[in-house]
């Protein structure tokens, strides 16, 4: 792995590169498959509300929200078996709004957990551990071998699923590499490639080609809680327990972590990190020193430099979850986990967060699974409206500008994250 950090020079947007199963390796460098041409994209009528679209992600199907008038469409059911635990599993959209992608786990540790030793079939002379992701010519035909796996992972593979949001319908999953938590999922700019975690590890999936690339392992204890990406250069932020580690999306290379001191909230919100529109800065919400006190800490992109936090001890001790940043950049929107309310934070008294916004209480017939704690929010394409996925499988949309909140809108069971696409 390398260890500097990435150059904001040569603003260029390239995808790490992806390589074919069955193709002799590409070279994370290169253009190589790339350089082939793209699949035509195939007219229709749409299936898809029309306008802006919220695609909410649950344990089992993802609920499409009609932002205009603020009305839940019927589910798209996810092909996977068992249940995701709460907060294991993201989803984002990509540009155009044809497609949207999740990142998830088919199958259940605790099903699985009893289950005996695995028989698998692998080529002649490799290993469980042999990545799918390259190939060499005339492989030997496969031979069956035991292989002992972890009773915690027997029965569990990470997947990313795509999502025609014309037809409205779950394609068949993708499998990736890794093992642990699916907290976080992003769409390079061109929308051709998806940047996955999987554990520590950040994997890069052709959608287009339903191709795995090199995987990018961030080391042990570096579980990925969220990724957001530069809009304006070829760097992703990574969130790890305690830093963010910056990503080169061109050559595929990590650079040295940036030290937070913060803890991932207890939520598991894939979007517990952001970027301003101009790329210059990276906000981490999270606990911190020096009494775990709810903390949004300011990173300058250019440097690495961390800022002076905002705090949130006035009102109490907090949960920070999830973060927006105002399309101006003038503000922030956090969602807080433990008090359940939303703190606004304006930059011109950053270090002085004025008094939060609290949730309204849950009205009798409500939704009342899920977590039951605000696990995140997002901004429709205007800045004008937020949304809330409040974990009592529900939305809430609020208005920053008079700080009140509309009528829940129920969605599907475990609600965890949302991603905003216009309509195809």
């Amino acid at each position: 792995m390398t260890a500097t950090r990435p150059s904001r020079r040569g603003r260029r947007r390239h995808p790490l590169v992806v390589t074919s199963l069955g193709l002799v390796s590409v070279a994370l460098s290169g253009c190589g498959i790339f350089a082939q041409p793209r699949p035509a994209t195939v007219g229709g009528s749409s299936l898809a509300p029309a306008g802006s679209v919220g695609y909410v992600v649950c344990s089992n199907a993802v609920t499409p929200v009609e932002l205009a008038t603020r009305t839940a469409e019927a589910p798209i059911p996810l092909p996977i078996s068992g249940t995701p635990d709460l907060g294991d599993f993201a989803i984002a959209t990509s540009p155009d709004g044809r497609m949207a992608y999740v990142v998830t786990a088919d199958g259940t540790a605790a099903a699985a957990a009893s289950a005996p030793a695995s028989t698998s079939s692998t080529p002649s002379g490799a290993t469980s551990a042999t990545p799918a992701t390259t190939a060499t010519p005339a492989t030997p035909a496969p031979t069956t071998s035991t292989t002992t796996v972890p009773a915690s992972t027997v029965g569990v593979q990470n997947v990313v699923i795509p999502i025609d949001l014309v037809t409205q319908q779950a394609e068949r999953p993708i499998d990736i590499p890794g093992q642990g938590a699916t907290h976080a999922i992003v769409v390079l700019p061109g929308g051709h490639t998806v940047l996955a975690a999987s554990g520590s590890t950040i994997v890069p999936v052709d959608v287009d080609r339903r191709t795995v690339g090199q995987p990018l392992q961030l080391g042990a204890g570096d579980t990925i809680y969220g990724l957001a990406l530069d809009p304006v250069a070829t760097t992703a932020y990574a969130l790890v327990p305690g830093g963010v580690v910056p990503v080169d999306t061109a050559n595929g290379t990590a650079g040295a972590t940036i030290p937070t001191g913060l803890t991932v909230s207890s939520v598991y919100s894939p979007h517990g990190i952001a970027v301003t529109g101009d790329g210059a800065t990276v906000y981490v919400v999270g606990q911190g020193p020096p009494d775990f006190g709810g903390r949004v800490l300011p990173i300058t992109t250019s440097t690495g430099a961390t800022g002076t936090p905002a705090s949130f001890d006035n009102y109490g001790i907090a949960d920070p979850a999830a973060l927006a940043v105002e399309p101006d950049g003038s503000s922030l929107l956090v969602a807080d986990s433990a008090n359940n309310w939303i703190n606004p934070v304006p930059l011109a008294t950053f270090t002085n967060p004025p008094q939060p916004v609290r949730l309204p209480p849950q009205a009798a017939g409500e939704p009342s699974s899920g977590t039951q704690h605000p696990t995140d929010i997002v901004l429709d394409p205007s800045g004008t409206s937020a949304y809330v996925v409040e974990g009592f499988d529900a939305v809430l949309p609020y208005d920053p500008a008079s700080q009140t909140f509309g009528r829940a809108i129920p969605v599907c069971t475990g609600a965890s994250s949302m991603a905003v696409a216009p309509s195809p």
